[in-house]
């Protein structure tokens, strides 16, 4: 028996997952925007595994049979949260799932290699190689043993940075005022301190209206002088501004960023701008979390989560 259609966005390899877990639906998968408007008006549920399609109020207006919206992301600042709680359609994000995703690791392993990839300078020596050259002394790189890291965000996330550093032999720093039970392994400081002494800053916050713009031009210009900054968590967080000026006039030593303020639609972008001519500027295209293994697993749990809001069995 069809229940109504479910609208899956997301790599075309995990369309099999959705089909296997809402059989009782038809599942329909979309890429742009439209497509999305094509066919959202007949859909009772949406899975997103994409974040490449912005669901603002008139979108979500046109959607008259949605009954639940499913990501399978923490975040979706992309979804106008309030045009969906007006028509009473739960949002169902993977924030706050933390027993479930305690083991997923994709994103703290990227922030890590955005770390290393603005440590030792990989990016410009990789096209100093592929332009035809191979002189090493122009790439010297950190020894991140006896290094300081300082975590923002000490949540799952940022406890796999901590292990990282620790097994990098970093001193590892770490604030987090919302974190009820303070880990093992991290020094717990004010942000001040944290900003002021760490050689290495890696952002890991989860979104909130609140928290929005929380590393400010101010912040930025108290971090170390050389400190290399690493934002996975969302670029509204952060004055990118702020950012590309630090960087221009070499208060910051690089930037690993994997997540920007307006994305996907970015350009003309500052940072995006400013990684054309600065190689110790890393922009990759929130790649994070986007392992097709792990994939496979927060997709599965975001249909389980659907179809409990839909009225078809506890997962």
């Amino acid at each position: 028996m069809n229940q109504g259609a479910i609208l899956y966005l997301g790599p075309p390899d995990v369309l099999a997952v959705v089909r296997e877990e809402l059989s009782e639906h038809s599942v329909m998968h979309a890429s742009s925007t439209e497509e999305v408007g094509a066919v959202i008006q007949g859909c009772v549920g949406v899975i997103d595994a994409s974040m490449k399609i912005r669901f603002d109020a008139s979108m979500i207006a046109r959607a008259s049979a949605l009954r639940a919206f499913a990501t399978a992301t923490t975040g979706a600042t992309h979804i106008d949260r309030n045009a969906l709680e007006a028509r009473g359609v739960p949002l169902l994000t993977l924030q706050g799932q933390s027993e479930f995703l305690r083991n997923i690791t994709p994103a703290a392993e990227l922030s890590w290699m955005l770390l290393m990839m603005c440590a030792r300078r990989a990016r410009a020596a990789v096209e100093h190689v592929l332009e035809g050259h191979w002189d090493r002394t122009q790439f010297p790189g950190h020894m991140l043993n006896g290094r300081s890291l300082g975590v923002i965000g000490c949540g799952r996330i940022g406890q796999w940075m901590a292990r990282y550093g620790a097994a990098f032999g970093m001193v590892v720093k770490g604030h987090d005022p919302a974190l009820a039970h303070w880990p093992d392994g991290i020094e717990r400081c004010e942000l001040d301190e944290v900003l002021g002494t760490c050689d290495f800053v890696s952002l890991h916050v989860p979104y909130s209206d609140q928290l929005r713009g929380m590393i400010g031009a101010a912040q930025v210009r108290r971090m170390k002088r050389g400190c290399i900054f690493i934002n996975t968590s969302r670029g509204e967080l952060v004055d990118e501004s702020a950012l590309r000026d630090a960087i221009l006039d070499g208060h910051l030593g690089g930037i690993g960023v994997d997540v920007l303020c307006g994305e996907p639609d970015t350009a003309g972008h500052p940072l995006v701008e400013l990684a054309k001519t600065r190689p110790n500027v890393v922009v990759t295209p929130h790649i994070g979390g986007f392992s097709p293994d792990a994939l496979s697993k927060v997709v599965r749990f975001a249909c389980a989560r659907l179809r409990s809001a839909l009225g078809e069995g506890v997962p």
